[in-house]
């Protein structure tokens, strides 16, 4: 890391560089962190609100929700979060607000759910509820207070971490069209195979059907 010297000041070429380069970290950090889903919806009684996100395996999501109606302690929701197999592994009844954390064991989408606990006729609530993953998930604060490291370090290590995760990010997508890829060349082979056997199949009716026909037509003494 680059610092200006106590007892020598720095040199014209230093100063511009540094200039230059802490808007490229800020707008780089901010350009390839993934988004994170922040959000305020209303969720009506009876009712069920679900919200996916297709992670990796092995990222780190942080989610925390609150009901924002006022008093809170007159509603209550309930949330529960799933995989990509409907396996709930996340739950919470009846509370005014919650959070959760894990790491995806598998690629897919993971669901989580929110509902009343009390079911009141046009009833309304709304639910304040924040989801983040990957490298949004990450507490920049404590990272920096454990490491005892300087703003300039704390941002390329962000940036470090973001660029692997666009990295993971482009393989994971990569790995999704290949298997896209081979599932439409599976289907267009057999879609080609069923074509020349519907083919065939119909050869066959219409030569059954001509011999029939000359048969009927010499039985009937017309040929």
């Amino acid at each position: 890391m680059l610092r200006p010297s106590s007892s020598h000041p720095p040199s014209s070429t230093m100063s511009c560089s540094s200039v230059l380069l802490l808007p490229l970290l800020v707008l780089a950090t901010f350009s390839f962190s993934p988004p994170s889903q922040a959000l305020v919806f209303h969720l009506p009684s009876g009712r069920v609100k679900c919200f996916s996100e297709d992670l990796r395996a092995g990222v780190v999501s942080l989610a925390s929700f609150r009901v924002a109606d006022d008093p809170p302690s007159a509603h209550n929701v309930s949330a529960s979060v799933m995989d990509p197999n409907g396996e709930t592994f996340r739950r919470a009844d009846g509370v005014e607000k919650g959070e959760f954390s894990f790491v995806a064991e598998e690629i897919g989408k993971y669901t989580t759910c929110f509902w009343s606990s009390h079911f009141q006729l046009e009833a309304v609530l709304t639910v304040d509820f924040d989801w983040k993953s990957g490298v949004a998930a990450k507490v920049w604060n404590s990272v920096a207070k454990k490491g005892k490291i300087d703003e300039m370090e704390l941002e390329l290590k962000r940036m470090e971490d973001s660029i692997n995760s666009i990295h993971e990010e482009l393989v994971f997508l990569r790995d999704r069209e290949e298997e896209a890829r081979s599932f439409n060349e599976t289907t267009t082979a057999r879609m080609g195979s069923l074509s020349i056997l519907s083919f065939i199949v119909c050869i066959g009716v219409a030569g059954v059907q001509l011999w029939n026909l000359k048969t009927f037509f010499k039985r009937q003494k017309i040929l």
